[in-house]
């Protein structure tokens, strides 16, 4: 059995409580706005203050939805704690340099800021569950591999 064949796929192992598409699709599409309005020919105060509004109300929606309640309860009931791991945001690297690098874009023309926000779109909601936590949760009552 090679490494391929041995690796538990998404589909083995469902996600108990997936992260609800609404909020991964707004607080993806608010850090795409972050990551955005950097490249954008607007006054570096604006772009800040845009900045930290579109991200905060991402981590807003993403930390006050309902179901954030639901994996405390999960992992309660397995004796566990909700604890955020390194391996959540490691994936966030690259919008991190991605805000760093978009200033260098700026003034860019439109269409380079809607494919930085499309990028940064679809970059959040591929790794999303895995940034929230969600997706760590089909692996609770796995054993872990020798």
């Amino acid at each position: 059995m090679n490494g391929l064949s041995s690796s538990i796929s998404a589909t083995a192992l469902p996600t108990p409580i997936p992260t609800p598409p609404t909020v991964r699709f707004i607080s993806s599409a608010l850090i795409a706005v972050a990551v955005a309005v950097l490249t954008t020919s607007l006054a570096r105060e604006i772009q800040v203050i845009m900045l930290l509004i579109s991200a905060g109300a991402a981590f807003l929606i993403l930390f006050s939805h309902p179901y954030r309640k639901e994996i405390r309860t999960f992992l309660e009931k397995r004796n566990l704690h909700y604890t955020p791991k390194f391996s959540q945001v490691v994936p966030l690297f690259f919008v991190w340099l991605a805000l760093m690098l978009a200033p260098l874009l700026a003034p860019a023309p439109f269409w380079v800021t809607a494919i930085a926000f499309f990028i940064t779109f679809g970059w959040m909601w591929l790794i999303f569950p895995h940034v929230d936590g969600t997706r760590a949760l089909a692996f609770v009552d796995t054993p872990p591999r020798t």
